[in-house]
């Protein structure tokens, strides 16, 4: 275990999320499987009929049960079910799949997806998942000097479930592992390190000054974009792809945006592309600013000179300065301010409507929907918050008070987001390695609604999970083409069908080169469908390109159809078609193929409120990036109950 007293400003901030009873490290956190890889890649592959595909996924924690669905269109074609430690275990897992359907027969030619749901039995309270008993520093949990904790929400990328931990001093140990070095920590959802490698030291592009408050915060946008706070340049807020590489940085928010005599901690971001909006908290002790908010510019960043607007203002409520900022899908500001004394009557934690200059004459918010923790020494030495992806909890991370040694009262506290009520304290006085005492500097949540904190005296980071049984889907971005097994050609026809007792022969025709492995037969019970594959069924060839269908008469109605395998025609060439909807925050994430020699530029979308409607080109509202060759992903912000949406090359 290791301790450090903070300086008088530094503010080591403790979140601390506190259990209602018993902590144990034996129950489940709220789980699911992220970096699913198809034979050992995140990109589409090409895999002939009658072959395996190796699947692999990661675990943030063992599941109770994981179901692998293999999907043609929305029907599900296979399903693969595991209750086996071998494949719920946290980490990584992996699965053949045999090519074949749920009826045992090869699945014909086309374009399959994979869509793993991990389920777990849950746990009756606020629960630690994350072990930090070991004591040689050697696991993904230490981090030295942790001002900052961030996860990637976005189920739509590779990076899905990543882990972010600022850094903000180097250890000096001989031989330094990643929570030594100065930088940003890089780690999968299961806390181990990142497969090109847990630090960012080196690899970003920027210098740090090593100092205690550099790097700061950390906030990860729904586009992927991890920005950083350097609170020692002021708050100087610096921008990164996942893999923190070199090449990647931008500098969002600089000198020249930073109003005089402020120091900004934060930073919070809602929204992607274009309608990023970046909120910053002015520190600054003696004239503090309150919250500030920026939007960036066409190319990502601030503009020049751009100073921000103060939306909540220092005075009724905001008395000395508000050390971090949270923002929730509504807009809703949420902020804490550090106050160290023994039963100081200044609040900590406030919750601000979401800024309208429409309504308040375009001046800044001051009164809070809410003010808690007045005269609370659990309350002491805020130093972090953030808010769930649901806007249901926000979390706060203590320092807590000082005996001019040891940390007294530093925890993280869940609070009701509506009304600032309590709901859990995650380690108030909490035992952990022999000790009581914690000092908690940052929070942050993943997609799922686990809870992940900082507490600085152990020199480690923690997850924490939500109470109730609990399941979650995640689709893999890569798609699996089956190939072989069939020939094109037009639609087979039906020319007879006989019917007897125990057997249905159905007589048609293809073109001469077919065999009989171009058609299979596919049953429903009801004239609309879903159809499937039909067990027992026999094809033979009666003369070139005429065949006879043999099925099992089991009674009752039955509807059959002649499949050519393969499915239908493809689309024109050219014609973008749409293989994935989803949703990531505010925003509708449409991902879509095309030619592999395509670009994102030759693409536009079009919506309208109704199917038949006129459609009007959002181009200019949404971001159309290209994931690999021939695919493409469109990212815009919904703004109607129902809408419709088209993509024109």
């Amino acid at each position: 275990m290791k301790f450090k007293h903070s300086s008088s400003w530094t503010l080591q901030i403790i979140l601390v999320l506190l259990a209602v009873g018993l902590l144990t490290t034996s129950s489940r956190a709220n789980v699911y499987a992220t970096y699913i890889e198809l034979n050992d890649g995140v990109t589409n592959i090409v895999s002939p009929a009658g072959s395996s595909v190796k699947i692999s996924y990661r675990l943030n924690e063992p599941a109770t049960r994981v179901d692998i669905d293999i999907l043609s269109g929305q029907n599900v074609v296979r399903r693969i079910d595991l209750t086996d430690s071998g494949s719920t275990a946290q980490g990584l897992n992996t699965v053949m799949w045999d090519g074949l359907d749920n009826n045992s027969n090869q699945v014909p030619a086309g374009t399959y997806q994979v869509a793993i749901t991990a389920a777990s039995a849950g746990y009756t309270h606020w629960t630690h998942t994350t072990v930090d008993d070991r004591g040689d520093f050697l696991d993904g949990t230490y981090v030295y000097f942790g001002e900052g904790i961030a996860v990637d929400r976005n189920p739509t990328s590779p990076f899905y479930g990543r882990i972010f931990v600022a850094n903000a001093q180097g250890s000096g140990n001989e031989n330094p592992v990643a929570g030594d070095l100065v930088g940003i920590i890089k780690l999968n959802a299961d806390a181990k390190e990142a497969d090109e490698g847990g630090s960012s030291s080196g690899v970003d592009g920027y210098s740090w000054s090593d100092s205690g408050t550099s790097p700061w915060k950390v906030a990860v946008s729904d586009d992927d974009f991890v920005y950083v706070d350097d609170l020692a340049q002021g708050g100087q807020v610096l921008r990164w792809d996942p893999l923190m590489s070199s090449n990647s940085l931008a500098y969002v928010l600089r000198k020249d945006n930073q109003p005089a005599g402020t120091l900004l901690s934060g930073p919070a971001i809602l929204g992607t592309g274009t309608n990023t909006q970046i909120w910053m908290a002015d520190i600054s002790t003696n004239a503090s600013k309150g919250i500030l908010t920026w939007k960036v510019s066409t190319n990502g960043l601030c503009a020049t000179n751009d100073l921000g607007m103060v939306v909540v203002g220092p005075g009724t409520n905001l008395t000395v300065g508000p050390i971090d900022v949270a923002v929730d899908r509504f807009g809703n500001l949420y902020a804490c301010q550090p106050v160290f004394a023994s039963l100081d009557p200044t609040p900590r934690v406030f919750r601000f409507p979401a800024y309208d200059p429409s309504t308040n004459g375009g001046q800044p918010e001051l009164v809070a929907d809410w003010a808690v923790g007045a005269g609370d020494d659990t309350y002491a030495g805020a130093n972090g918050i953030a808010v769930d992806p649901t806007g249901q909890y926000v979390a706060v991370s203590f320092q807590g008070t000082f005996d001019g040694f040891q940390t007294a009262n530093g925890n993280t506290k869940v609070l009701n987001a509506t009304n600032g009520a309590l709901v859990a304290n995650v380690d108030l006085g909490v035992v952990i390695s022999g000790d009581a005492n914690h000092s908690d500097t940052a929070c942050g949540w993943d997609a799922l609604g686990n809870l992940y904190y900082i507490d600085n005296y152990f020199g480690r980071w923690r997850a924490v999970s939500p109470p109730g049984t609990n399941q979650s889907t995640t689709a893999a971005l890569a798609t699996i083409q089956i190939t072989g097994g069939g020939s094109s050609g037009p639609p087979p026809t039906i020319t007879g069908i006989n019917v007897t007792a125990t057997t249905v022969t159905i007589d048609f025709t293809g073109v001469s080169t077919d065999t009989i492995s171009s058609f299979m037969v596919v049953g429903a019970t009801n004239v609309i469908g879903p159809y499937s594959q039909v067990a027992g069924a026999i094809i033979t060839q009666v003369s070139p390109g005429v065949f006879r269908a043999t099925v099992p008469n089991t009674g009752g109605i039955q509807y059959f159809r002649i499949q050519r395998v393969g499915g239908g025609p493809p689309p024109p060439p050219g014609q973008p078609v749409f293989t994935k909807v989803a949703f990531s925050g505010n925003n509708i994430v449409l991902t879509f193929s095309g030619q592999t020699s395509d670009t994102a530029s030759q693409f536009k979308l079009l919506s309208s409120p109704v199917a038949a409607g006129s459609y009007t080109d959002v181009t200019s509202a949404a971001t159309i990036t290209q994931l690999s060759p021939g695919l493409f992903q469109a990212s815009v912000a919904t703004n109607a109950p129902i809408q419709f949406y088209r993509m024109q090359r």
